[in-house]
Parts: C-alpha cells; sequence; structure tokens
C-alpha cells in the first residue's frame, strides 16, 4: 500500500514508524527539515521536504499513485486541504487530523467525502472517548470487547453479588448472567 503521510511531528511519525514496520511503502512530507532528517535515519521511508498542499509537491509525492493520504500536521486547514488536493489528483482514500470539534459534530449534515475527506479524526474526541471507556469499565476486573463495543462480556472477581437480587445490575444491558453454575434472565429468573 502506497501511503503519503503530511507532518512529522510526534503523530506523523508514530503513524510511519507503526506503517513501515508493515512493509508498507510510506512517504513522509513536512517543511521543518530536522523532523524530516531525524524520521529519515530512523524509518525506511522516503522524506520529502515541502508545502503538503503545494500541487508541485503532491505530485513529486506521487499523490496519484497513493492509496491513502493522512494530514496529521499541527494545521487542521493544511490537513482538510491536503486531502481535498490529494482526491482531486487520484488519491483513494484521505484523513484529515483535526481539533475543532465542530466538523465532527455535523459529519451527518456536511458530506465530507464530497469535499475529498474520506474521514475526520479528532485526537481530542478520541481520548475523551477512551477515557470515558476506561472509566465505565473501572469496576470490572475483566472486559473483552467484540464487534467494535455491540457485545462486552466483563468479569467481576470476588465481588459481593452472591444473594443479591438481578435487578442491581439494571444500568447494565444484559440478556444473560452465568453465575455458580446457574443462568439467570434478564427478568432475574433462574432457568
Amino acid at each position: 500500500m502506497k501511503i503519503i503521510i503530511a507532518g512529522a511531528g510526534e503523530v506523523g511519525f508514530h503513524l510511519a514508524k507503526l506503517l513501515s514496520y508493515e512493509s508498507q511503502d510510506i512517504t513522509l512530507i513536512d517543511t521543518k527539515k530536522e523532523s524530516l532528517a531525524y524520521a529519515d535515519t530512523h524509518l525506511d521511508i522516503r522524506v520529502l521536504r515541502g508545502d503538503a498542499t503545494s500541487i508541485a509537491v503532491l505530485k513529486d509525492a506521487q499523490v496519484d499513485e497513493s492509496n491513502l493520504v493522512i494530514g496529521v500536521t499541527s494545521s487542521e486547514t493544511t490537513n482538510i486541504t491536503l486531502c481535498m488536493l490529494a482526491k482531486q489528483l487520484g488519491c483513494e482514500r484521505t484523513i484529515a487530523r483535526i481539533s475543532n470539534t465542530e466538523f465532527t459534530d455535523c459529519k451527518d449534515t456536511i458530506r465530507f467525502s464530497d469535499l475529498g475527506i474520506d474521514e475526520l479524526i479528532s485526537p481530542e474526541e478520541l481520548a475523551a472517548k477512551e477515557i470515558e471507556m476506561l472509566l465505565n469499565k473501572s469496576a470490572f476486573n475483566d472486559t473483552y470487547e467484540f464487534e467494535k463495543g455491540k457485545l462486552i462480556m466483563v468479569g467481576l472477581a470476588n465481588k459481593r453479588i452472591y444473594h443479591r437480587q438481578v435487578q442491581i445490575f439494571s444500568k447494565v444491558l444484559w440478556n444473560e448472567l452465568h453465575f455458580f453454575g446457574r443462568d439467570y434472565t434478564d427478568s432475574g429468573r433462574i432457568t
């Protein structure tokens, strides 16, 4: 897979590192000479110095042959513009990092794909969701997520729930509870 990453900061470098370990063909674009020099010496990738919104730079990066362009510069304007240009120049898929959650809040009313942006990613929003998920799961010893959160199996080790009514779990949407070899239904009946 041919991937272009714009932004050689922490996020861009980390992405380039992960993807290059998967033997992807990575081109990293940035205006900062030092960031690119560091990436060039530590990763098996192609580095390109220049403005990611420059059509000449994008053509030099062979954007028309790219499967994916990821804009993770510190400027969401640059990331959005990059994705719009990359799509127009022939890239298959684009992802823009944003910090303004107003964009993600109106995904249903504005079709960003029509503008050439396939995905908008907000690190702040992702971090907040991750923290919320960790807080929601903190009462459980083990959690296992299936089908992207459609089913979550949890384990409660050494918790005092024996001889309590099943209704105490009313905030949890569940179908069955298996407890000490007995099965309980969502109505609290033993089966």
